[in-house]
């Protein structure tokens, strides 16, 4: 089985913007999963530290997607012995924490 530290789950209208967000995360090493519009990031691929991705995706967002648009990040919380401890979302879209 496959794991992941980070996944994205977006809905996007515009189909420009929703292949320049798909592009904006393959950039940054994540990977389709699926046929679904969700992105993750592998756990071995893990090197960029996740609250400051998190905060890049939040601006870029904000800067190029519509107010209906959302974008979901589900980011994995482990201890040392990788077992897996909780798992937040944050809608990276939305003006509330």
């Amino acid at each position: 089985m496959k794991q992941y530290k980070s996944i994205i789950i977006y809905a996007v209208s515009s189909i420009e913007q929703k292949q320049a967000l798909e592009n904006e995360l393959e950039k940054y090493g994540l990977e389709r999963v699926g046929t679904q519009d969700i992105f993750a990031l592998p756990l071995e691929e893990y090197r960029t530290k996740v609250q400051a991705f998190k905060a890049y995706l939040r601006a870029y967002a904000r800067k190029h997607l519509d107010s209906q648009d959302t974008v979901l990040f589900v980011e994995s919380r482990m201890n040392e012995e990788r077992t897996l401890t909780a798992m937040l979302q944050t809608n990276l879209t939305s003006e509330e924490e």
